[in-house]
């Protein structure tokens, strides 16, 4: 866009154009002190050699070079534009005035008037360098009107007055288009040199722009690469704590099954035994979810397509929270079509249904209800986990499943490591299914994975209670 509007151009316009009168007035001055004075000279030269009929043109024109003289000394008053005015009346006063006086004296009387056409079209000429069009023109009426009395006193006809005053509008007209194209000209050369320097500065700030993304894109990269070398550092670093943590979970998982299986059958002991081998179970599911996020990032991890109960799933998942669940006083509910199967990596989804339903555990109120469901439509299976805490905004459901997210709705302190729910996408995502927030009704919260119907593979399945367990 050009930055200078109309209004201003043409502000500045008007200014350099009375710039320009006041050189104008005063260089029109100058030219007519001299012309005033080679006149001077002559008419005194003439009349001193006994040519009588000049006697009257010195004073006259004595006269007139003082009035040009004082123009020319208030040229550069805030006047100027008056000014011309009253140089155009002059200019016409006088050639009116030595016409006037010439015309009794002179032998040829018709002679003097149409010499004082040519004086008159000078002085229109000149009043067109005062650039004001109706300076122009009304300068050529008068002059017109001044040469038609002229004329007539010397006894010349209508006829050659008429042509004389069509004579000096032509001179008017030519003068004003000439200063007209001047002016034209002045105009878009201001134009192109503004639209020179408005190019000249664009390619400059885009340059400097072009320079100024460059660096920031390059400070960015260089951000960037440090973020994941930070990154890097820290999953390598969390790869080694999550692995070395399974040695010591694996011998108290030793020990607990071993208790177990010392222990009478049916002692309160023996259940509190099957809660701990449960909620060490759930740990190494834990630690597995560290260590398959980034082998399910990177499309490594291929889950194992078998059917299994989902009863049994449930059960596990279950036992693991229940310690969780009745410290809170949380009612843990299970809804399952009996028989109902599900074709998938076993050793996965407890692990996607055990995140979600500690998630649900940790955001529903004490005495509140959680519930496990699961269930086919239109050619999906799906599973369910839901539970009556505060519900989850629609616009915050997608950014939950994002990596190191963690819940805005943490009570009493508690946070999570920000990998559960995107482990859980991913798992989801790797077995063609899609795991999502829905509204369901009586339930604040309902997160359901849903699966597409798949024929089991061909080989048998193995015990998928013992493929939960690690």
């Amino acid at each position: 866009m050009d930055p200078t509007p109309p209004v201003a151009f043409e502000d500045e316009l008007a200014r350099v154009v009375a710039a320009q009168r006041r050189r104008v007035l005063g260089a029109g001055a100058a030219v007519r002190l001299v012309g005033t004075a080679v006149f001077f000279a002559v008419s005194l030269g003439l009349w001193l050699t006994g040519a009588r009929d000049w006697a009257h043109y010195p004073p006259l024109l004595l006269c007139y070079g003082g009035v040009v003289a004082l123009l020319f000394a208030l040229r550069f008053r805030p006047v100027t534009k008056q000014l011309g005015i009253v140089q155009s009346l002059v200019d016409v006063g006088l050639v009116f005035g030595l016409q006037q006086m010439a015309l009794p004296v002179s032998p040829f009387p018709a002679g003097v008037a149409g010499f004082s056409l040519g004086l008159f079209a000078l002085v229109v000429a000149l009043s067109g360098l005062e650039l004001m069009p109706w300076l122009v023109y009304g300068t050529a009426g008068l002059a017109s009107l001044t040469q038609a009395v002229l004329m007539h006193q010397a006894g010349v006809g209508p006829g050659a007055m008429g042509v004389a005053g069509v004579t000096l509008v032509l001179v008017a007209a030519v003068s004003h288009y000439g200063t007209g194209r001047l002016r034209q000209l002045a105009m878009d050369l201001s134009h192109a040199e503004v639209s020179r320097q408005l190019e000249a500065r664009r390619t400059t700030e885009v340059e400097d722009a072009h320079r100024t993304i460059e660096r920031m894109l390059s400070e960015a990269h260089a951000r960037n690469a440090q973020l994941e070398a930070l990154q890097a550092h820290q999953e390598q670093l969390m790869q080694f704590l999550v692995h070395d943590l399974r040695s010591p979970l694996s011998a108290v998982t030793l020990s607990l099954s071993w208790m177990e299986q010392e222990l009478p059958v049916g002692t309160p002991l023996v259940e509190s035994v099957r809660t701990g081998l449960a909620v060490t179970a759930r740990l190494d599911r834990m630690i597995s979810d560290l260590l398959d996020v980034p082998r399910l990032e990177q499309g490594r991890l291929s889950p194992r397509r078998q059917p299994f109960p989902v009863a049994p799933l449930f059960d596990e998942v279950r036992r693991s929270l229940d310690g969780a669940a009745r410290l809170r006083k949380i009612k843990l509910e299970l809804g399952c079509p009996p028989g109902f199967q599900l074709v998938g990596d076993a050793g996965l989804l407890i692990r996607v249904v055990e995140n979600l339903a500690t998630n649900a555990l940790r955001y529903a109120p004490s005495g509140g209800r959680v519930r496990l469901e699961a269930g086919e439509t239109e050619g999906l299976q799906w599973l369910a986990v839901r539970n009556d805490g505060i519900a989850i905004p629609p616009e915050a459901r997608e950014a939950l499943f994002e990596k190191y997210v963690q819940g805005s709705r943490e009570k009493e302190g508690r946070r999570g490591y920000g990998l559960g729910l995107y482990f859980s996408r991913l798992a989801a995502e790797a077995h063609g299914g899609r795991l999502t927030v829905e509204d369901a009704e009586g339930w604040a919260t309902s997160f359901v994975l849903r699966l597409p119907r798949v024929q089991p593979a061909s080989q048998p399945a193995p015990d998928a209670t013992a493929s939960w367990r690690f």
